[in-house]
């Protein structure tokens, strides 16, 4: 059940398609001390799909690849639209139904250091806090400093009841992106090692 306490994490992207870096967000979500993680895939605003699937494939292998972990739930809350749904929409929905808990936008961090350009911006900031996952190394993008976010550490995230704040969480990613999958599969490479094996068969057929 979710109340006031409960510590949420909300997930969301194409996933076009899922790989063993989102796999790694969502366990270093729950590792940190979510109590669960909702997977969103969208119908993206900013972005284009690759048009290989459709998002009840994307819908079913998130199902699929979360069906043994009870504390990660996959929603349709996007793929159900007729259109591209902002994220902000997803984040009042959540709002309307849960009122007493604010909710942890889970982001890496080349989407956070995208946040400005969002539709309805600044508007999550009355919504949500957020979790920014920021991959170690010179080679990544670094979390920028957004305006009117309250950064906190990681020693006292949990205890945050209030919206507007981020704290970044350094963790060590797979150096994967769906582009490169997509790339790797059209070239008729193998994807082990960059997809769950569960699904590694349906992708390499998909994204022929």
């Amino acid at each position: 059940m979710v109340n006031v306490n409960s510590k949420m994490g909300l997930f969301g992207g194409s996933f076009d398609p899922p790989h063993v870096g989102h796999m790694a967000v969502v366990q270093a979500g729950l590792a940190m001390g979510l109590d669960e993680v909702w997977v969103i895939p969208a119908l993206p605003v900013h972005r284009k799909l690759s048009g290989k699937t459709d998002g009840l494939t994307r819908f079913n292998w998130l199902q699929q690849l979360f069906e043994h972990e009870p504390r990660v739930k996959v929603l349709a809350w996007e793929i159900s639209q007729s259109k591209p749904t902002p994220t902000v929409h997803s984040l009042r929905r959540f709002q309307a139904a849960y009122a007493d808990c604010i909710p942890w936008l889970m982001l890496g961090a080349d989407a956070w250091n995208d946040l400005p350009s969002w539709r309805e911006y600044p508007a999550h900031q009355g919504l949500c806090n957020m979790l920014v996952f920021a991959r170690q190394g010179d080679e990544y993008d670094k979390p920028k400093a957004h305006v009117g976010w309250q950064k906190l550490g990681v020693e006292a995230w949990a205890s945050c009841g209030s919206a507007g704040h981020c704290c970044e969480l350094p963790v060590h990613l797979p150096d994967v992106s769906a582009t490169l999958i997509r790339q790797q599969a059209a070239l008729g490479l193998s994807l082990t090692g960059l997809v769950p094996k569960v699904l590694q068969s349906e992708i390499e057929k998909k994204y022929t």
